[in-house]
């Protein structure tokens, strides 16, 4: 493998995780927008885990794999600052 094919990979790499986090913004927006949403989010993002750890299996690309981590700390403490904020807890 010439070095241009391994650039190329890396960036598909890369593409592969700002995707999936920019899907996560996303949906963690719109749900911020709706009463109740914060339930929404968290389903959606243990959803969107689960569904990247699958496809990393699948497909045995770590991107997936990455992306999934990235997901669940990024996601998971979103989940924990909108529920802070709900129930006013210091």
């Amino acid at each position: 493998m010439n070095e241009e094919e391994q650039e190329k990979r890396s960036e598909n790499r890369w593409k592969v995780v700002g995707f999936n986090v920019l899907g996560l913004v996303v949906y963690t927006l719109l749900c911020r927008l709706v009463d109740g949403g914060i339930v929404i989010d968290c389903v959606l993002v243990g959803l969107h885990v689960f569904i990247a750890l699958i496809l990393s299996l699948i497909l045995r690309k770590w991107e997936w794999f990455f992306s999934a981590v990235i997901v669940l700390v990024i996601g998971f403490s979103t989940c924990i600052i909108f529920l802070g904020s709900t129930f006013n807890v210091h």
